[in-house]
């Protein structure tokens, strides 16, 4: 297979796999009737979601009312394994995953397989779905279907049993102690730290000095009786 560029582009089996899968189950959530085209006057298709035994069921539009029938628009499939090969007359696909229908929260595992036949022997890029079997794992096997929430829901709360009239008295009383500790509780609050005082300023000019004291008198002497000494003798004079 070519494409404009000139690149060519090898089409192997799991390539091939692949964009069918992703195609036919595309059709079946989106519209069933869709799914018609993939089928041609030989394809036989095998459909089981119980343990009782199915025919299959052959031919274009046997098959198409088959599908529609089921219900499947707006089914989701979510596929955990496929495995492709090549086979001389096409190519052999097992799919394997879970499925839930619309609305649904239960996903059913499921298996099925396809066959993919050449439209023409000389043609190797066009094919037809020869053959499809497909069946539900927990209904043939009498599984318990796995039961999961829908996406973006969650499960209502479930409502709490009535406390007896004690527990409520009591609880009621927590409630007030805590509110009323909470509302005596201190507050702490951050202090401020009072500014440096001010040097005061005097009210009145300074004073001069005071002036010195006088000089203490000298002490006097003391009059006693004695009299006065003698005065001292002359000088004897000088020899001639």
């Amino acid at each position: 297979m070519s494409a404009d560029t000139g690149v060519e582009i090898e089409l192997t089996s799991d390539f091939i796999a692949n964009n069918f899968v992703e195609q036919y189950y595309a059709a079946i959530h989106k519209d069933p009737e869709l799914v018609r085209k993939f089928y041609g006057s030989d394809s036989v298709m095998t459909h089981l979601e119980t343990s009782s035994k199915e025919e299959p069921i052959q031919g274009a539009d046997l098959i198409h009312e088959k599908i529609v029938s089921l219900g499947l628009q707006g089914g989701l499939a979510c596929i955990q394994h496929l495995v492709a090969q090549s086979s001389a007359e096409g190519i052999v696909i097992m799919v394997m995953g879970t499925f839930a229908r619309a609305n649904e929260s239960v996903c059913h595992p499921f298996r099925q397989t396809f066959i993919l036949g050449k439209m023409s022997p000389n043609d190797s890029y066009a094919f037809y779905l020869r053959n499809n079997i497909f069946a539900f794992d927990d209904a043939v096997h009498g599984q318990e279907p796995q039961h999961t929430q829908p996406p973006h829901q969650h499960p209502p709360p479930q409502p709490q049993p009535p406390a007896p009239p004690q527990q409520k008295q009591q609880h009621h009383h927590q409630q007030q102690q805590q509110q009323q500790q909470q509302q005596l509780s201190p507050v702490a609050v951050p202090q401020e730290q009072p500014p440096d005082p001010e040097p005061l300023q005097p009210l009145l000019p300074p004073l001069a000095p005071p002036p010195p004291p006088p000089p203490e008198p000298a002490a006097e002497l003391e009059q006693t009786d004695a009299e006065p000494a003698p005065p001292a003798p002359p000088a004897p004079p000088a020899p001639p």
